[in-house]
């Protein structure tokens, strides 16, 4: 059963709209180290997550240092970090560990460019997934990025690069990257994937929610699942 995330969630009137819909991961882009639309700072962050109910899952997405990403899950308090930066594989291990001592989860993005190689010190998507299965994540994010952008692009991820790192990852594979309700149900069908974290394919403009975008991506989710069953 494929799960939806909703990213870059800005208030508790976008809140309320995705858990009315049935999403069931909320993500909150926290103090992120380069400017983004849908930066939060981490009390904005803690405020908004401590009103989402308990049945769903808060997920804070940031990036750093170790004692940086710490501090802000200290602060923030979610169910799963999200690292989207530029962390090395021993940074990745070790933030990982020091969450789970937490009780907090640890998802890392692979942010792949368009010549599908890894915005990561390990440029190969297939050695990369490997590796990261290793450090004691819950999960990989394969995501799109572009020298202007670090996520939130809008752009569609290379379905044979998502693929690779499907079948090289010990771990789930969530989806990211240009998902919208227009072309959802093609790509999930193509790639099965455990989850999808989707952005701009969910607002109306930059930090704002668009209902009927979210009910639609929920259906269509809803009736692969359905069909699965």
């Amino acid at each position: 059963m494929i799960q939806v995330k909703i990213c870059g969630v800005m208030n508790s009137e976008d809140i309320d709209i995705c858990v009315q819909a049935g999403v069931h991961m909320l993500g909150f882009v926290t103090e992120y180290p380069t400017p983004v639309p849908w930066n939060l700072t981490a009390a904005k962050a803690g405020e908004l997550i401590r009103g989402v109910p308990t049945f769903v899952r808060t997920c804070v997405v940031t990036g750093g240092s170790v004692e940086r990403v710490l501090n802000i899950a200290h602060e923030t308090c979610p169910d799963v970090v999200q690292l989207h930066y530029n962390e090395t594989l021993r940074e990745v291990a070790e933030i990982a560990h020091k969450l789970q001592l937490k009780g907090i989860k640890t998802i890392k993005a692979l942010r792949i460019n368009t010549k599908g190689e890894c915005n990561f010190e390990i440029t190969d998507p297939a050695t990369a997934a490997r590796e990261l299965s290793r450090t004691g994540i819950s999960a990989i994010l394969a995501d799109s990025c572009t020298d202007a952008r670090p996520g939130g692009t809008g752009v569609t991820v290379d379905i044979t690069t998502y693929r690779t790192i499907q079948k090289e990852s010990a771990l789930p594979v969530i989806l990211a990257g240009g998902i919208n309700p227009a072309n959802i149900l093609p790509i999930i069908h193509k790639v099965h994937p455990c989850a999808v974290d989707i952005l701009t394919g969910s607002e109306a403009a930059h930090g704002c929610k668009d209902p009927e975008k979210i009910r639609k991506i929920m259906h269509a989710i809803s009736m692969y699942n359905t069909n699965r069953l």
